[in-house]
């Protein structure tokens, strides 16, 4: 587990505080000497999710994080983020969302005002797409593959967002069939379009391949909880110092 919470605070790189990053690896771990994890921002203008554009030229903070694998991994393996006093198990919380909206068709606004009130439609009585509490807040701090750094030649290591997502979750979501005129996106979503408007040439998601969002709607009974970003059934992670890169996108900071 590593705590980068305060990466946004530091321009030059800094050691985390030991409470801030744990691991377990059997006694006999020792291939590398054991460094703490290291980390600091730089500001950018490019995400890491390829399918995000940046149509209203902003700049925010990656994290730029450093650590080290003292034995090599065999897979499958898991990355997750963890967050903590973040209630998904709220009574009105959970209820805010619209099972048909998901599945794809397009409900009235007041159908979506019913289900998903106070993110339900906009100021211009546009229906917020994908409507509700849940989604607006959904987590979107956005994670990059590892490259390594200290290995002679160039060696990253990646995950898919493939196959995070129970079966029976997968089944609730279809594309929508909403007009783009029609719909907007959820507030915490809109820095990501052009003037915050879903267009022909900004789209909006097609719920039914976005399993890290069916992994975020499937809400966590407990206020401390982790959920999956992604895996790796094929490769072995290999010893070494790996760096990965963090947008720091979620108003709340723990992984």
């Amino acid at each position: 587990m590593i705590d980068y919470s305060q990466c946004d605070q530091y321009a030059t790189p800094v050691y985390l505080q030991p409470a801030a990053y744990s691991f377990e690896f059997p006694k006999s771990a020792g291939d590398v000497q054991q460094e703490p994890p290291v980390y600091h921002f730089e500001n950018a203008t490019k995400f890491i999710d390829p399918s995000w554009q940046n149509p209203n030229n902003l700049t925010f903070k990656q994290c730029v994080l450093d650590f080290t694998l003292p034995s090599a991994i065999s897979p499958p393996i898991y990355i997750y983020y963890r967050l903590t006093n973040f209630y998904q198990n709220h009574r009105q919380y959970i209820k805010s969302y619209d099972a048909n909206q998901l599945f794809g068709h397009p409900v009235s606004a007041g159908t979506a005002r019913t289900n998903c009130d106070p993110l339900a439609v906009n100021g211009n009585n546009q229906v917020i797409y994908p409507c509700g509490l849940i989604a607006n807040s959904m987590f979107n701090d956005t994670i990059s593959n590892l490259t390594s750094v200290n290995a002679p030649q160039d060696l990253s290591y990646g995950f898919s967002k493939k196959g995070i997502a129970w079966p029976t979750d997968k089944q609730k979501y279809g594309p929508t069939r909403y007009q783009v005129s029609q719909i907007v996106p959820p507030p915490n979503w809109a820095l990501r379009y052009p003037d915050g408007k879903y267009t022909e040439q900004y789209p909006p998601p097609d719920l039914s391949q976005e399993e890290p969002f069916m992994v975020w709607m499937h809400v966590a009974a407990l206020h401390d909880f982790r959920k999956i970003w992604g895996r790796n059934d094929h490769d072995k992670l290999f010893a070494g110092r790996w760096r990965v890169r963090i947008d720091m996108s979620m108003m709340i900071k723990t992984m």
